[in-house]
């Protein structure tokens, strides 16, 4: 008889909460315990049910009863998580912080309490969700620096003096909280540790008191610019004065699949100038004058059909060359990651179909969810960029050799080299039913979560089988 396997809760996802929790300093020590084993839970089914990944409703209870206890708040399940994130950045020269919002509808809940109107609907209820992501310098991501969520009450996007309120009184300011969150995280490494810190936004943190902020400190930033600003300039406006500009040269960019759209390769110009932002004194007294460069990405001859390819990006990096300013573009394409996460975050995690209580609740099971998303993400993105590396910097032994065993239909030997993370990918992969054929590529998001759902399964049939022998 072999030896004893190890136990159910040694797995990756064990040792990927417990690294998690080992963080967190909750009123109780039995908490900080529960708060890792419930994420280990949550981690190694993802796409399922509490009681399905609990196994049975004697297993699910304790972890209601977590998200119950009035002692454990939002913030408290968010500290270690962001605090884990800032120690796996600090082996990092620099970061990109990315930002984005999307909606948790729980309409279907109705008898939860504290939940608020979703584009001011009048059925729609369900909590706003805003992001804010660590990337290292090659897209793959480190996990959540910060999250905010809120209720909308009735009517709040249509009061009358909207436009009139400060900026700390509107969502807009979730931007602002966004970077300063974020900073606060990583100032608590020492400062030889630190990197520095690239923020990354759509065309909704083109705020001034956004870009005013980042300019009075040290970080940069590429945030998708929507409105037309007076600038310095003899064109008058920024838009203009980018477009008047003479292009650096040409790119081709990956276009990915979009609004039913396939994905597809753009020939793109890439225009750059430096520009000062001159804002209106009179309706604007506390603004200041700030000088950022305008990156153009044009598409000159879109295909018939096809919606032209037309991006301007506001950035702190220098960008007066062509491989300046295509960094610059490249560094805005990752903010595709956090659009990943929300998909994995619902449509993986099915974070809305959660059936909880209160708002509040349902807030604390998202924010474990969320981080468990970023990992599925992370997963993904290790295997186009450190295909060769052991895949035991992301699996269990068991989980491995589980795999190896399944694909190649017999035991594992005890000899066996371990796999790359890129095999491990492509065999997990498979159990979500990616058919891993040479033209298929690697796995998305979608299979991979349905295959790590699947690879809890094969493990504990794994470790019957050595039980058994």
């Amino acid at each position: 008889m072999s030896s004893a396997p190890s136990s159910a809760a040694d797995t990756a996802c064990a040792a990927w909460a417990a690294k998690v929790a080992s963080f967190a300093d909750l009123p109780d020590e039995r908490l900080n315990a529960r708060l890792a084993s419930t994420l280990a839970t949550l981690a190694a089914k993802p796409a399922s049910s509490i009681p399905q990944a609990a196994g049975d409703w004697q297993k699910a209870k304790p972890i209601y009863r977590f998200f119950a206890n009035e002692r454990v708040g939002v913030a408290n399940l968010l500290q270690p998580i962001a605090a884990a994130t800032a120690a796996d950045a600090s082996s990092q020269a620099v970061i990109y912080v990315v930002q984005d919002t999307t909606s948790l509808n729980y309409s279907h809940l109705r008898q939860t309490t504290g939940l608020g109107l979703l584009n001011d609907s009048p059925t729609a209820r369900g909590l706003h969700w805003h992001s804010t992501l660590a990337l290292r310098s090659d897209g793959v991501p480190l996990g959540l620096l910060d999250h905010q969520w809120w209720i909308r009450p009735p009517g709040q996007r249509h009061a009358k003096n909207h436009k009139r309120r400060r900026l700390e009184h509107k969502e807009s300011m979730k931007w602002l909280r966004g970077i300063q969150a974020s900073q606060a995280v990583l100032e608590r490494l020492p400062l030889e540790q630190r990197p520095r810190l690239i923020h990354v936004m759509d065309r909704e943190g083109d705020i001034h008191e956004v870009l005013e902020t980042i300019s009075a400190g040290p970080d940069s930033a590429v945030i998708r610019c929507v409105h037309n600003r007076k600038v310095d300039s003899p064109c008058g406006y920024a838009h203009a004065a980018v477009r008047s500009s003479t292009p650096l040269g040409t790119k081709t960019l990956a276009v990915p699949r979009k609004h039913g759209q396939p994905a597809r390769s753009a020939a793109v110009e890439i225009r750059a100038t430096t520009l000062t932002i001159t804002p209106n004194q009179k309706k604007h007294p506390q603004r200041q004058e700030i000088a950022w460069t305008l990156v153009e990405v044009w598409e000159p001859q879109p295909p018939a059909g096809v919606e032209r390819l037309h991006w301007l990006l506001w950035t702190r990096e220098a960008a007066a060359t062509l491989d300046q300013a295509w960094a610059v573009v490249i560094i805005y394409t990752y903010r595709w990651r956090v659009e990943e996460y929300h998909l994995v975050l619902k449509s993986g995690c099915h974070a809305e179909k959660l059936e909880l209580e209160t708002g509040v609740r349902l807030a604390k099971a998202v924010t474990l969810y969320a981080a468990i998303a970023v990992r599925i993400v992370a997963l993904r993105d290790l295997a186009k960029r450190e295909p060769d590396q052991p895949c035991t910097q992301v699996l269990h032994e068991d989980e491995w050799r589980a795999l190896w065993s399944h694909i190649q239909r017999r035991s594992c030997p005890a000899n066996t080299p371990v796999p790359t993370i890129r095999q491990a990918v492509l065999w997990i992969g498979r159990l979500g039913g990616h058919l891993g054929r040479k033209r298929d590529g690697l796995p998305g998001v979608r299979t991979l979560w349905r295959g790590m759902r699947d690879l809890t399964l094969l493990v504990a049939g794994y470790r019957a089988g050595q039980l058994r022998e």
